[in-house]
């Protein structure tokens, strides 16, 4: 069994995100888009979604951010 977290709906960009960003645009969101964007830039395999209303980054459906 893994023991990895998967997430089969994430998406390459998922529109909901940047909603999230939107709606947390404090110091704290601030570094959140920044880290994100970094998370994002890290290759063409990393996919995104909200899980538990919160900005998740996947290496595939892996969770790793």
């Amino acid at each position: 069994m893994s023991r990895l977290l998967r997430f089969p709906s994430s998406v390459k960009r998922d529109p909901a995100i940047e909603v999230w960003f939107q709606t947390h645009s404090g110091e704290l969101g601030a570094i959140a888009e920044r880290w994100f964007t970094a998370l994002r830039a890290c290759g063409d395999d990393v996919r995104e979604l909200l899980h538990d209303g919160h900005p998740t980054a996947c290496v595939g459906d892996a969770a790793f951010g």
